[in-house]
Order: C-alpha cells, then structure tokens, then sequence
C-alpha cells in the first residue's frame, strides 16, 4: 500500500471543463462596461472634452463681457458727440489738425542744444607773477 500522495500520483487528470456560457456572459459584459466608461471619460463627449468645453466657454464670455463694455463705451462717445458740438471741434482740432477761419498756425519745432562752450584754459605758470 503506497501512501496518499502515491494514489493522487497514479490517478488521472481531471478533466479541463470549458468555459460556461455564463462565465463567457460576465466577460463579455466587463468588457462592454469597461470600454463605456473609458468612452465617457475621454471619448468625443466625455468628461474630458467637457472640461475642455467649459474652458472654452469661459473665454468666449471674456471676450464677449469685453465687446459690451467697449460698445457701451462707443455708444456714450457718439451720444456725447450728437450732444456737445464743442467735442467734435476738439477731435477735429486735434486728430486731423484743423483751425477756425481766422486763426493763424504756427508750427514750432523743437532744435537740439548747442553743446556747451568749453571753459577756458588758464595756463598755471602764466598766472604766477615773476620776480
């Protein structure tokens, strides 16, 4: 008589079972999980291109919120120049350079310095009294 570990020795394999159409199902089914939260996360509308989304989102109303307020700025200067004539002589006076009849122009250019005059220069032994 041989022991037990003999007898496991000498019996034969057992016999490989084949996956049941079960097992087959759950991986079939973690697959299909698994590829659909990786497309929500980074997929065409996944989390991802979300977040891109918002960024995006943020700057276009910066630059909106900027565009309103440049146009009600531009909507009070053509109020202003509808209602005060004396605004649109300044512009006029001053971006296109025009003048009342009457006035006289008067352009004054700026000339550089002259450069200094050097001091003289006062030779020591001809200031000493000889004797």
């Amino acid at each position: 008589m041989g022991s037990v570990v003999d007898r496991l020795n000498e019996m034969a394999p057992l016999p490989r079972r084949a996956p049941t159409p079960r097992r087959t199902g759950r991986y079939v089914l973690s697959l299909v999980t698994i590829l659909l939260v990786a497309n929500a996360i980074v997929g065409e509308r996944g989390l991802v291109a979300l977040f891109r989304a918002n960024q995006e989102h943020a700057r276009q109303q910066q630059v909106i919120d900027a565009l309103r307020a440049e146009n009600g700025r531009l909507h009070r200067y053509t109020l202003a120049l509808s209602a005060e004539p004396r605004i649109i002589e300044d512009v006029a006076r001053r971006e296109l350079g025009m003048i009342k009849p009457g006035e006289q122009l008067f352009i004054v250019k700026d000339t550089e310095a002259p450069p200094p005059l050097d001091p003289p220069t006062v030779d020591p032994d001809a200031a000493r009294p000889t004797r």
